[in-house]
């Protein structure tokens, strides 16, 4: 083991990176590192509340921590663009963050929320000075005045939220959003934003109306559906949906059957089927599609290990050697 001397030391250290083997370590902080643009603390740990001097490292770019146990200083932190908590419960969103000027990036690991301090900055948006921030994760949505947060938030690009709320509830209003991984249980998603490229939904009921919202979202190239359960266990798409989508994935997903054709996924390259147990069969029209490559199969049963082999067969038979099918158990 090293001892605290032998640490990296000096006026010139721009990256930190702390495993804290040793407590006596940390008082080297306040004196030694105040250039210093990447400090990664996110070991949870009693620890941190022995950092020395943090208030010091001004130049900070990057910020991991674990979950806060004393009050810190982030006004000081002007230049910081990523901030990670490495938090177990969910914590309230400082509201100091939706004033820092610099802050792309902002992930709580256990997940976080809007305080009340900061429902009252978003009934004055001119109370915002934030306009760059890219990325929140993750963050729980209970109410209105949530949305109307995040109406003050434009630049956003990429959202992890849960949807707390029974009410109708949108995105469109995101105009820069481009990937959105959501925890909507059984709330009513009305609305996405146009530009999205990349959609996640966890543990939800769709109906037959939000899949038609999501397949004719023009710029989607990734779609993860994972423990949702389709309206009537049955996904219809039509013509002219899912025109840029490239990736498919389907976990634990409870559908029964799904009817669709090649004119549906023109640009699909990947499908991916985990646990999908209840599905009888995999739309043989899919094979048809030029773009596809591969079809990834995971313990979804017999019936759709058969399916795909058909599938694979039937370009094979037509001259197609480059789809590749990949089942296994």
């Amino acid at each position: 083991m090293e001892s605290p001397s032998s640490l990296p030391f000096g006026l010139h250290v721009r990256s930190l990176l702390y495993d804290f083997s040793f407590v006596s370590s940390v008082k080297l902080i306040s004196c030694s590192y105040k250039v210093l643009r990447v400090f990664d603390f996110k070991k949870r740990s009693t620890i941190w509340d022995l950092v020395i001097g943090y208030e010091n490292l001004v130049h900070l770019r990057y910020l991991a921590i674990p979950f806060i146990c004393q009050p810190l200083d982030l006004e000081r932190f002007h230049k910081l663009e990523f901030l990670v908590v490495d938090n177990g419960d969910e914590v309230e969103i400082p509201e100091i963050l939706l004033n820092m000027v610099s802050l792309r990036h902002m992930e709580f690991k256990g997940g976080a929320y809007f305080g009340e301090s900061s429902c009252q900055l978003a009934t004055n948006r001119k109370s915002f000075q934030i306009n760059i921030l890219q990325s929140i994760s993750v963050l729980s949505i209970h109410d209105e005045m949530d949305e109307k947060i995040l109406r003050c938030l434009p630049n956003l690009q990429r959202l992890k939220s849960k949807l707390k709320t029974s009410l109708n509830h949108s995105f469109d209003f995101l105009n820069q959003l481009e990937s959105l991984n959501l925890f909507f249980y059984s709330t009513n998603l009305i609305g996405l934003p146009l530009n999205l490229k990349k959609l996640r939904l966890q543990f939800g009921d769709v109906s037959r109306k939000q899949m038609e919202i999501i397949g004719r979202l023009p710029y989607l190239e990734v779609l993860k559906l994972e423990s949702v359960v389709f309206e009537g266990e049955q996904w219809n798409t039509s013509e002219g949906e899912f025109p840029q989508l490239k990736y498919l994935k389907l976990v634990r997903v409870f559908i029964a059957e799904w009817n669709a054709s090649s004119d549906n996924f023109p640009r699909l390259q990947l499908i991916v089927l985990n646990f999908c147990r209840n599905l009888k069969m995999i739309p043989s029209s899919l094979g048809d599609i030029p773009t596809l490559q591969k079809i990834q199969v995971y313990r979804c049963g017999q019936t759709i290990n058969e399916s795909a082999k058909k599938i694979e067969e039937e370009q094979k038979e037509m001259g197609n050697e480059e789809l590749e099918v990949i089942i296994s158990e």
